[in-house]
Parts: C-alpha cells; sequence; structure tokens
C-alpha cells in the first residue's frame, strides 16, 4: 500500500506541474499532423511530424477540441504510461519468497522513473512526446521474453516501432542462431512494422513518399545528441552547439571510431549473449541508442529497467558478489547523473562541449557494466532471468 500511495503522489504531482505548462512543441507538430489528418490530408505535410501514422491517426478524432484540453489528457498519458512497464517490470519477481520484495521493487521502480529531477522523464514532458509509451512497449517485450513468449516479444517490438522508426533495431536481439523461436520473433516484428508504410499509403503517394522523407530528415536535427556520432563534433568542432575543448578534426575522426568500435563491440557481445533474456534485450536496446544518428536523452528512460534488474539481483544473491554490488552502484551513479541540471537544452557556443558530454560518458559507462555483468552472469547460472 506504501508503494502505492508513493506511486500516486509523484505521478500526480509530476501531471499537475507539466499539465500547468506551455503546451510541448513536439505535441504541437504532432496536432497538427492530426488536424492535416481529419482535414483530408497527409499528416507529412507537417515536416516536424517524423513518426509514424498511428500516432496522428489516433488523436485525428480530437484534433479540434480545445488545445488545453487535449493537452492536460496527453499529459496524463505520459505520466500513466509507465505504469504499465513498472507493473510488467515486479511481475518478474513474483515468485519471490521475500513478502517485501515485490513493493521494494515497485518502489524503486516508481521513485526512479517519477522523480521530480529525473530529466528524461521532465524532458518527455516539456516536449510532450511519446517515450513513456516506448518505454512500456519495451519493458512488455522485454517480460515476453522472459516468458518465452516469442509472438509477444516481436509484436511488441512493432508496437515499438509504431511510435517511433528506431526501436525496430531492437529485432537485432533476436539475431544469433539458436535464439529460441527467432523466427518466431523476426515475423511478429515484421507483420506489425510493414503497418507503418502500409497507413501512410492510404494518404496517397504523397503520404507515402512524405513519410520516408521526415524520417530521412529526421537525422539531420542540429541539436545536442547523447551519440556515438555527435559527441566527438561537440567536443573537437564548432559546431555552435557548444564551446569544442580544441578544435581538430583528427580528434573528431578518431573519437569516433574509437566509440563506434567500444559500442559496437559491446552490441556484439550482447546480441550474442542475450538469448531469451530481458536483461538482454535492455542490453541490446542501450547500445542501439547509443548508436542511434540523433539520440536524445529522454532515450534513457526506456533502459533505466537495467538499474532495476540489477538492484533487484543484489538482494536477491545469496553470495553478494562484490561486481554486482559494484555493477549497481555505477548505475545508481548514472542514473543520479541524470538528475543533475547540466544544460542540456540551452546549447550555446559559450557553454564547454565537456558539460553537455557528462551524461553520454555516464550512458556509455552503464553501459559497459550491465553487459559484462551480463556475461560473466551468464556463466554462474543457467540463466539471466533467474532473478
Amino acid at each position: 500500500m506504501g508503494a502505492i500511495m508513493i506511486t500516486t503522489a509523484l505521478a500526480y504531482l509530476r501531471w499537475r506541474s507539466a499539465s500547468e505548462s506551455p503546451i510541448g512543441v513536439d505535441f504541437n507538430s504532432i496536432s497538427a499532423a492530426a488536424r492535416e489528418i481529419a482535414s483530408g490530408r497527409s499528416p507529412y505535410a507537417i515536416k516536424q511530424y517524423v513518426y509514424p501514422p498511428p500516432l496522428a491517426l489516433l488523436i485525428a478524432p480530437f484534433a479540434f477540441v480545445h488545445a488545453a484540453t487535449i493537452w492536460k489528457v496527453w499529459v496524463a498519458i505520459i505520466v500513466g504510461a509507465p505504469l504499465i512497464g513498472i507493473a510488467a517490470f515486479t511481475s518478474l519477481v513474483a515468485g519471490a519468497k521475500s513478502w517485501w520484495l515485490r513493493p521494494t521493487a515497485f518502489a524503486l521502480c516508481s521513485i526512479t522513473i517519477y522523480f521530480p529531477r529525473y530529466f528524461p522523464m521532465s524532458r518527455d514532458l516539456i516536449l510532450g512526446q511519446t517515450d513513456t509509451l516506448l518505454f512500456s512497449a519495451v519493458m512488455i517485450s522485454a517480460i515476453a521474453a522472459h516468458r518465452g513468449s516469442s509472438h509477444l516479444r516481436g509484436a511488441m517490438i512493432g508496437v515499438a516501432g509504431m511510435i517511433k522508426v528506431w526501436p525496430w533495431a531492437m529485432v537485432l536481439v533476436a539475431l544469433p542462431r539458436g535464439t529460441p523461436a527467432r523466427r518466431q520473433v523476426w515475423m511478429s516484428t515484421i507483420s506489425v512494422a510493414v503497418a507503418a508504410p502500409l497507413l501512410a499509403a492510404i494518404f496517397g503517394w504523397s503520404g507515402l513518399l512524405g513519410f520516408f522523407r521526415n524520417v530521412f530528415d529526421a537525422h539531420q536535427q542540429h541539436i545536442v545528441s547523447d551519440s556515438v556520432w555527435n559527441v566527438p563534433q561537440m567536443l573537437f568542432l564548432n559546431t555552435g552547439l557548444a564551446r569544442p575543448v580544441v578544435h581538430s578534426l583528427v580528434l573528431t575522426v578518431l573519437l569516433t571510431a574509437v566509440l563506434i568500435a567500444w559500442v559496437g563491440t559491446l552490441l556484439v557481445v550482447a546480441i550474442r549473449s542475450s538469448g531469451a533474456t530481458a536483461l538482454g534485450t535492455w542490453n541490446c536496446l542501450f547500445c542501439i541508442i547509443l548508436l542511434l544518428p540523433v539520440s536524445h536523452r529522454q532515450y534513457s528512460m526506456c533502459v533505466l529497467p537495467i538499474l532495476w534488474w540489477w538492484a533487484v539481483t543484489l538482494v536477491t544473491n545469496t553470495r553478494r558478489s562484490w561486481w554486482v554490488l559494484a555493477i549497481v552502484a555505477v548505475l545508481f551513479l548514472w542514473w543520479l547523473d541524470q538528475t543533475v541540471q547540466w544544460p542540456y537544452t540551452d546549447s550555446s557556443s559559450a557553454i564547454s562541449s565537456l558539460r553537455f558530454s557528462v551524461p553520454f560518458f555516464g550512458d556509455i559507462l552503464a553501459c559497459t557494466a550491465s553487459i559484462l555483468g551480463a556475461r560473466r552472469l551468464a556463466a554462474t547460472r543457467p540463466s539471466l532471468d533467474q532473478l
């Protein structure tokens, strides 16, 4: 009961604060796309609309409702969506012998995601984005992997890809030979994913072309991006986003190559050792997020469950291995790093690029710790899903 009360209070505070704030710029573009549909036109006439059609289609019937009203409802959806993922994660410890483990896990999940200074959630609310919906879809896919439900696992990857295009890359988790029901995962993902261009096609040829054009153009956004591509440029080139440490094209190329090799190697390790595990899903997703051409800070919310998973592993592991404790410490510091008010949204050539880079390198460290820990744990347990 205490965990539910804490969650309700934190969620309400989040909703109240955001619903009284100005309407998010990204939700404005979604609403504009919905109005285009309601008027019988393609949503991709709105250049800022870079998502698959379902989002605008769902809002289209309410496109002409008073803006303040629909904003309050949308904020409630953003705030409420993580509860689905939190409940899904808590189900992982449903069979725990300790009576206190489930409510403790629920409280841990709620506090870390609804904490008022947790920036990924704050950013989602400021913009009116969809990453909490993405979070829940990814969570259900990961839990389906844990339960051995391959069709649901693949279908939810497809659903995540219907919210934003890039999560379709998660199907790489089922790439290795020997992955349980690999074909079912791929077929379920593809079956759902093909709906995006088909729905875009109902707006005619211009709608189909507009879908691919807007999605492709999204990689050219001139904003701070927590990716292996953008950080080296901020550090060593005059991008206008931040003050470089030193201007050097050679250092830019070298650091980019090192980061790509680092994260690419982690992705290979994660894929090869992921099998059908929930942790493997989040680890692979973490690498994908770091490798995206444009990777926003709020995407890290989708891999927050790695902190929860390792924390539960620590308290349920009778041996209390020092290296599990070290991983939890690293991940907790990673979470704290995301509660610091870094100058993320106020990009300026007057601000040192080092300050913008701290969250990114925190991501790299957290991803590395989780993947190497998962590899070591796989050697000591029959399944990574045995919490």
